[in-house]
């Protein structure tokens, strides 16, 4: 399969995944601030009506509810962020890159041809006779094709902190995870600290390193052992 047609595929994948998590965490909030239990087969129900013609014959008003139009918008927002993201990757992966030696020109030998840096920073490969054979672009350099992609699968552990609560208790927390999915500024990401596990997460990216977000799971205590039973608010740095 064509590599742009697998790119955009867990484009769409990664963005729902971590617009399904956002809406997971988002009814798990409002459901302990209510002091009820979330149901998650309401939600299960909701994003798959879509798609279910048993339903289609319930009333217009319900079909035109708040929440069926919300859910439409938010799957239709990320097919366009795909779509631009898409051409915003071979747009930027397309351009030469520049490396800055504050004017400077140099030279590398590479087996029988030459890495010249030109004094705008433009790095092209010359042949032994100095005829240029490629100027380099981003996506002649694997690792800066990856940091350039907007959105996908991908690994990156993370240090966590921040304030964990249930109905047990509330507290500092301390401990180590990983980011699973991107999708242009927001991750999903899944931690274990000193109170807690917490498989599902989703945070918002500040800086190139590091991030805030919400994760919901269980604690270690009695009282707050069921996958939605405690909450934490958390700060993670990628190591």
């Amino acid at each position: 399969m064509n590599k742009d047609i697998i790119m955009i595929i867990e484009g769409l994948v990664a963005g729902l995944v971590i617009w399904l998590l956002k809406e997971i965490i988002s009814g798990q909030v409002k459901a302990k601030i209510q002091n009820e239990k979330f149901d998650t087969k309401k939600l299960l129900t909701g994003i798959t009506s879509i798609v279910r013609t048993d339903l289609w014959g319930k009333t217009i008003s319900q079909e035109l509810s708040l929440r069926t139009w919300a859910i439409r918008i938010g799957i239709v927002g990320i097919i366009l962020g795909c779509v631009y993201g898409y051409g915003f990757f071979k747009g930027q992966t397309g351009k030469p890159v520049h490396f800055d030696l504050r004017g400077k020109e140099a030279t590398i030998k590479l087996n029988e041809h030459y890495l010249k840096i030109e004094k705008d920073g433009t790095a092209k490969v010359l042949d032994a006779k100095g005829n240029v054979l490629k100027i380099i672009r981003a996506k002649d350099i694997p690792e800066l094709e990856k940091q350039l992609r907007p959105y996908g699968f991908i690994f990156e552990p993370v240090a966590v902190v921040g304030i964990g609560a249930s109905a047990v208790n509330a507290d500092f927390e301390a401990g180590v995870g990983f980011r699973y999915a991107k999708y242009f500024k927001w991750y999903a990401d899944a931690c274990a600290t000193n109170k807690g596990i917490y498989p599902i997460g989703v945070s918002y990216k500040i800086t190139d390193n590091s991030a805030i977000g919400v994760s919901v799971g269980t604690g270690y205590k009695t009282g707050e052992r069921g996958l939605f039973e405690r909450i934490i608010a958390k700060y993670t740095v990628k190591f």
